[in-house]
Formats: C-alpha cells, sequence, structure tokens
C-alpha cells in the first residue's frame, strides 16, 4: 500500500469518526472500549427507564391521596353532622334527616374507595400493592397503599343504625390521617429514588461519552494533517511526472 493509500485510509476514518461524533463506530476500533460501552448503554437505559418508572408511582400515589382527600372531607362532615345530631333539642324527624346525609356520604366514601384507580388498578381496597423497578436491576421500593374498605362499612352502619358514634368516625379520620401520612412519606422516598437515578444517569453518561465519543479538535487536526500528506503526494507525483517530461523533451532536442 502506497503512503497516499494510507493517508487517505486514514482520513476516511478521521472522517468517520467527526461525522459520527463517536470515536468507535465499530467494535474494531476499540473491542474493549465498545464492550465496555455497551454494558453502560445497558446500565444508563436502566436508570433512564428507573426514573420514569418512579414518576409513575409518584403519580399513582397522587391519585391515592386525591382520593383519600375526598374521603377525610366526607368523614369530617359526618362527624359535623352526628355532633349536630347529639343534640337533644332534634326532633326524631330531624335526625332522620340527618341519617339521610350521613348515609349519602357513606356511599360516597365507599364509592371513594371503590372508584379510585390508576391505569385500571383500585388504590384505595388493598388489592393492588405495587413494587417498582427503579434501578438498572429492576428492583426498587414498594408501595404498599392500606384497605380503606372497612372506613366505608363503618360509615355505613352508623347511617343505618343511628348512633351516630364519634369515636368511630374518630377511628376512621385518624385511619385515613395515618394513610396519608404513609403516602407522603413514600412519595418524599421515591422522589429521592428519582434523583438519585437521575444524578447516576448523569454520571454514567459523562463516564460513557469519555470512552465513546471522538475528541473533534484531535480528529479535525488529523484529517488536515492526511489532507496535507494526501496533498504533498499529489504534488510530488506532478513534480515528477514535470520532471520526466523535462527529461523526454531533453532527450528529444539532443537527437536533433
Amino acid at each position: 500500500m502506497t503512503v497516499n493509500n494510507i493517508a487517505r485510509n486514514n482520513m476516511s476514518e478521521a472522517m468517520m469518526r467527526v461525522n459520527s461524533g463517536q470515536r468507535i463506530n465499530n467494535a474494531a476500533d476499540d473491542a474493549a472500549g465498545a464492550a465496555i460501552v455497551e454494558d453502560m448503554t445497558a446500565q444508563l437505559r436502566g436508570l433512564d427507564q428507573g426514573e420514569r418508572n418512579t414518576r409513575d408511582m409518584q403519580a399513582m400515589m397522587n391519585v391515592a391521596e386525591g382520593g383519600l382527600d375526598g374521603v377525610s372531607d366526607s368523614l369530617n362532615r359526618i362527624r359535623e353532622l352526628s355532633v349536630q345530631a347529639l343534640n337533644g333539642t332534634n326532633t326524631d324527624a330531624q335526625r332522620e334527616m340527618i341519617q339521610g346525609e350521613i348515609a349519602q356520604l357513606a356511599e360516597g366514601i365507599q364509592a371513594a374507595v371503590r372508584g379510585t384507580e390508576f391505569n385500571g388498578q383500585n388504590v384505595l381496597d388493598g388489592v393492588e400493592n405495587a413494587n417498582t423497578a427503579a434501578g438498572p436491576q429492576g428492583t426498587g421500593p414498594v408501595v404498599n397503599i392500606n384497605d380503606m374498605s372497612s372506613i366505608a362499612q363503618a360509615m355505613t352502619a352508623i347511617a343505618e343504625d343511628g348512633s351516630f358514634d364519634l369515636n368511630a368516625i374518630d377511628n376512621a379520620i385518624n385511619q385515613v390521617s395515618a394513610e396519608r401520612a404513609n403516602i407522603g412519606a413514600m412519595y418524599n422516598r421515591m422522589e429521592y429514588t428519582a434523583q438519585a437515578n437521575s444524578v447516576s444517569g448523569l454520571n454514567l453518561a459523562d463516564a460513557r461519552s469519555r470512552i465513546a465519543d471522538a475528541d473533534i479538535a484531535q480528529e479535525m487536526m488529523a484529517v488536515e494533517q492526511e489532507r496535507v500528506i494526501d496533498e504533498m503526494q499529489v504534488l510530488l507525483q506532478q513534480q515528477e511526472q514535470e520532471d520526466e517530461q523535462t527529461r523526454v523533451n531533453s532527450v528529444l532536442q539532443s537527437g536533433v
């Protein structure tokens, strides 16, 4: 292979790196580096997907917390009505009207527990407890939302028997408050997990870039250097041709 051909091949490789922005365009460029880059790429994509999974879990918790917020409002109204009903100045007819409103509120709680869904999954009846794949190994924290069905049943019982049991209502309110606190704590944990995944992903992407990405300035210098070599080869060939022509002309003139 001539020097000119070698220069052309080197220029072709350098131009490929400049055009792609990648130092490793195939395994032959750096066999060990290519293997490391592939492994890092798999880890990086796992981290990115893990962060999206975590955000999905946070969205589910927002839905659950929103459902419990409505349940909490209904429970506080039931308590208010029960205190009113326990006033001895009320007539039986008035207490029946209060029972009717409590019954409606109890049905609303039942509907909230049964109907609060995320992606087709009920999140307040204790059936679906999800484990998020938050990292490249497919593992992550567990989201466990407790069953709220018993609250709806307790409020329905109060509406039916007319007991206006404040202790039962207060227990229900405390249970909902505790669950909302539980969801808030899990949400914060997910936020830290998502942030950790994001930071790990950025660091891993930077490390991967150092191995896989081309140094454009260096490659452009190589391209320019190889272009100069190529041009010098052309000039040398032209000079040889001119020298040869001069020699031939000299011979011809001598023959004359």
